[in-house]
């Protein structure tokens, strides 16, 4: 069975605030390294707990990254763990919205066209480019 993991598990797990949150969340990644429970991490999902942690918790952006690569190498972490993994990449070489940072990888690995009047998106694709 696969699981659809939650923005705030992540989170809880990553900034320990809550020591209760904190231990549960510890135990499911545990389990996620050990490949015990397979989850799957949504784009929007790690979109959300990027923002959340640069923005709310005001998380350097290069950290926040560095721990989420971490989370998507875990064992038990499937799904589309390369363009996350590439969209994280963009993210840590140029500060352009995760979005916009994800439709480059999409164009690239998944030959999609984009339209967009974001100037941001052609700073992405140079750099994977």
């Amino acid at each position: 069975m696969v699981y659809l993991i939650d923005t705030n598990i992540i989170v809880r797990f990553l900034i320990g605030d809550n020591e209760e949150l904190f231990k549960k969340s510890l135990k499911i990644f545990e389990k996620i390294e050990e490949g015990e429970i397979i989850v799957e991490i949504l784009p929007s999902v790690l979109m959300e707990v990027y923002f959340v942690l640069t923005k709310f918790y005001k998380i350097d952006r290069i950290d926040v990254i560095q721990d989420l690569k971490k989370i998507l190498s875990l064992k038990g972490v499937i799904g589309e763990k390369i363009i996350l993994y590439e969209t994280l990449n963009i993210l840590e070489k140029k500060s352009i919205d995760f979005v916009d940072a994800l439709i480059c990888v999409k164009v690239k690995f998944q030959n999609y066209k984009y339209l967009s009047f974001d100037k941001d998106i052609e700073k992405g694709l140079n750099i994977i480019n």
